[in-house]
C-alpha cells in the first residue's frame, strides 16, 4: 500500500471532497485539548441527530472540521442507545492543524509537517 505525501491544505480539500458523497474515510490527528493521537473512521455531511441549532462557534475559522465518528456511533448503538441518541453523541472535530495520516478510497496519505 503506497503512501502518498500531501500538504495539510491538500488533506483538508480531500476530506471536504467527501462531503457530498458521504464517503467514509480514516483520519489520524493530534487532539488540541490534550495532545492525544486520535484515529477515526469519519464521514461528513451526516445530518441525523442534529438539532438545527449548529455550533456556537465557527469551526472552520478555528481550523476544525465537524465530522461524524462512524465507529463511535456503532459502539453506542451496540450499548443499547437508539439511532438518534447515538447519532447525536457521535459528532467530533478533526483538528486540521495536526492531521498526520488520511486514508480515503483505498489510498493512504501522509501529511507533510509544515
Amino acid at each position: 500500500n503506497k503512501m502518498t505525501n500531501i500538504s495539510q491544505s491538500q488533506a483538508i480539500d480531500l476530506i471536504e471532497s467527501t462531503r457530498d458523497g458521504g464517503t467514509i474515510f480514516n483520519v489520524t490527528f493530534i487532539k488540541r485539548t490534550n495532545g492525544e493521537v486520535r484515529n477515526m473512521n469519519a464521514r461528513l455531511g451526516v445530518k441525523r441527530g442534529q438539532n438545527g441549532v449548529g455550533l456556537a462557534f465557527n469551526a472552520k475559522s478555528k481550523n476544525l472540521i465537524v465530522c461524524y465518528d462512524v465507529q463511535k456511533a456503532q459502539e453506542m448503538k451496540a450499548q443499547g442507545m437508539t439511532d438518534e441518541q447515538a447519532s447525536k453523541a457521535s459528532y467530533r472535530m478533526i483538528n486540521c492543524d495536526s492531521i498526520t495520516d488520511l486514508n480515503l478510497k483505498g489510498v493512504s496519505y501522509s501529511i507533510e509537517k509544515l
